[in-house]
């Protein structure tokens, strides 16, 4: 049997002893409160480089807002310009078709005007002409001889008895002077105050041509394209 007295006993590590000449490098310390100022605990070094950091940053700030806003400033001025000239280019289209339009009607309003006036000045030489007619065949009946000399012309030969009916008074001037020209050939004559002055219609029972003066002068100014009438002023077609 083995004395206990005699086993060597187990020391602890946490429990050993530490003389007092292990220890004089050791202060004391003690733990200060929460209020502290911190920045003793920053370094010099630090904080200039955290006032640097700060200064950069609010220069990148500064220079962000600057570019930022002359960006903004010039998009902004684009913008407008463009949206001016949009609004220019559209008054100028505009502007454009209005004044197409108004030379388009200009222009029709123009041609009507000439084509009213050119229709004004044909019927005044018109009227002119009437005028200047009428008196020749006041003082001239030879015409007359002419006119019933073409009409007995397209009157077909073919035997039968013809008859000229003209106005009491051209047929009293003009008679004896048809039957010396005529001879045997000569139509009856028939005074007919239904027959103006100057004109003549001639019949056979075939056929008739109309020689009056109103038939002559209708187709007179028919052929320049208008429609007046022997005995009135003007008369529109």
């Amino acid at each position: 049997m083995t004395d206990s007295s005699k086993t060597p006993q187990k020391t602890s590590s946490h429990s050993r002893f530490i003389p007092r000449e292990e220890i004089d490098a050791v202060a004391q310390w003690t733990f200060s409160s929460m209020d502290t100022n911190f920045g003793a605990l920053i370094g010099p070094e630090e904080t200039a480089s955290t006032a640097i950091d700060d200064d950069t940053v609010q220069a990148a700030r500064e220079q962000a807002y600057t570019e930022g806003y002359a960006q903004g400033r010039e998009a902004g001025i684009r913008e407008v310009q463009e949206t001016m000239q949009a609004e220019l280019q559209k008054v100028a289209d505009e502007y454009a078709v209005r004044m197409g339009g108004l030379i388009h009607s200009l222009s029709d309003q123009l041609l009507a005007s000439e084509q009213k006036m050119s229709r004004q000045l044909l019927e005044l030489a018109c009227d002119l002409a009437r005028q200047v007619v009428r008196q020749e065949l006041q003082v001239n009946t030879r015409q007359l001889r002419t006119v019933i000399g073409e009409a007995l012309e397209m009157i077909v030969d073919d035997g039968l008895p013809t008859t000229i009916r003209m106005h009491p008074q051209d047929l009293a001037l003009l008679k004896d002077a048809l039957l010396e020209t005529l001879g045997e050939n000569a139509p009856d004559f028939v005074a007919d105050t239904a027959i103006t002055p100057g004109g003549c219609l001639v019949q056979s029972p075939t056929m008739a041509v109309d020689a009056t003066v109103e038939k002559r002068w209708a187709r007179a100014v028919g052929n320049l394209g208008l429609s007046v009438s022997w005995t009135t002023e003007n008369v529109d077609g």
